[in-house]
């Protein structure tokens, strides 16, 4: 499992432990990843801020890749509070690993 974040990687090392999550956690700070799949928000946030604040904010996205980069599954949330529960996206795995 790996998250990524616009928080600058001081701020995710500091505030790992805070949700209990041990995925592995990665700063996008430029939006790099963010682009390459078309997550920007362009609703939300979405220009410069300034206060070393992220440029903008991705869609909240939960994805299944597999080895090869190939998205199986994906799910968009319409809030920036709303993430997929564990329950759904164990269901999206169960059904990805069944069909292989």
């Amino acid at each position: 499992m790996l998250t990524i974040s616009t928080d600058l990687p001081e701020v995710i090392k500091k505030r790992r432990g805070v949700h209990g999550l041990k995925a592995m956690m990665l700063s996008d700070r430029d939006l790099t990843v963010t682009d390459a799949f078309g997550l920007r928000n362009q609703l939300t946030h979405s220009g410069p801020t300034g206060d070393g604040e992220a440029e903008a904010l991705p869609v909240p996205t939960t994805m299944l890749v597999d080895a090869n980069g190939k998205v199986l599954w994906i799910e968009h949330a319409d809030s920036y509070q709303w993430r997929s529960g564990p329950e759904v996206v164990l269901s999206a795995i169960q059904s990805h690993l069944d069909s292989t």
